[in-house]
């Protein structure tokens, strides 16, 4: 018999392996490419779920089956701002509407009134489940591949910084996104290879080495020159991903396009008590 319980610490690597299952089971229902899960990746989820855990223990449930972790969901709110940042049921136990159960616990702890945002996988059940749950649907494409030579330069105009000038990123954040996430950005900024890109008060990206993680700005000039730099700091040779760019975000999908990065499309952006993604924002597909 399948249980619908808090999540705790002890559940986190049955949540890991039941939310890698159920994702691997999508992409090939689907015929999309998938990375299988490494130690690194493990561990990086694994930490992203503790620190919601920790932040927003009334967001994290799990559907347990006779002691296996069946099922998930995680959201957290900041500032009202509510973001689901997890869920999942494993393929056996789709269909019985465990997941819309999963979903109602998540959104439990969300303000009616407020915004509120969810990444969704290209899963028609579930753009149809979030849907019916309020939410407006906005398709999205990811950029992927390799940027051609000689199409971007980093703009002198972005620098490095640390989470030291975070009351930057806060007040980017308020004015782009109507809240902070001071506690997030330093989480983002702790996975391994993370680093953080300023430019002046007008915006900021956490990226990698091959992803952007998050971006925020207060006008396009700024959003675009995050980006370029992110992909001249990247290089010729490596692989990039940009993700969850809406129709909102041409600014970014025109340097993607300029640097010959290719668009895939993907899932969609839900948002709820919102008309879209701000313009000049890249959310994160765990932080939002």
């Amino acid at each position: 018999m399948v249980t619908l319980r808090a999540m705790t610490d002890p559940d986190v690597p049955g949540v890991v392996r039941a939310w890698d299952q159920a994702f691997q089971a999508m992409c090939a229902r689907y015929g999309l490419a998938f990375t299988p899960m490494t130690a690194e990746n493990d561990l990086r989820l694994g930490t992203r779920i503790r620190h919601f855990l920790s932040t927003d223990p009334g967001g994290s449930w799990v559907a347990d089956d006779a002691g296996v972790i069946v099922g998930l969901s995680q959201s957290f709110v900041r500032q009202s701002y509510w973001v689901l940042s997890l869920l999942a049921t494993l393929p056996g136990f789709q269909g019985r509407g465990l997941g819309r159960e999963l979903l109602q616990l998540a959104l439990n702890n969300a303000e009616p009134d407020g915004p509120g945002t969810i990444q969704s996988s290209r899963d028609p059940a579930a753009m149809a489940l979030y849907t019916s749950a309020g939410f407006s649907l906005h398709p999205v494409v990811n950029g992927h591949g390799t940027v051609r030579s000689g199409t971007v330069n980093a703009d002198p105009r972005v620098r490095h910084s640390d989470d030291r000038e975070l009351e930057l990123v806060d007040a980017i954040d308020r004015a782009v996104r109507s809240g902070a996430r001071t506690v997030d950005i330093v989480a983002m900024l702790q996975e391994p290879g993370a680093r953080l890109l300023l430019m002046s008060d007008r915006g900021y990206a956490v990226v990698k080495d091959d992803r952007v993680v998050t971006l925020g700005a207060r006008d396009e000039d700024a959003a675009a020159a995050l980006l370029e730099t992110f992909l001249a700091e990247t290089g010729e040779d490596k692989m990039v991903e940009v993700m969850w760019l809406t129709a909102r975000q041409q600014w970014a999908i025109g340097v993607l396009v300029a640097a010959g990065v290719e668009l895939r499309p993907y899932g969609a952006v839900m948002v709820r008590n919102l008309p879209g993604l701000p313009a000049t924002y890249i959310p994160s597909g765990g932080y939002g």
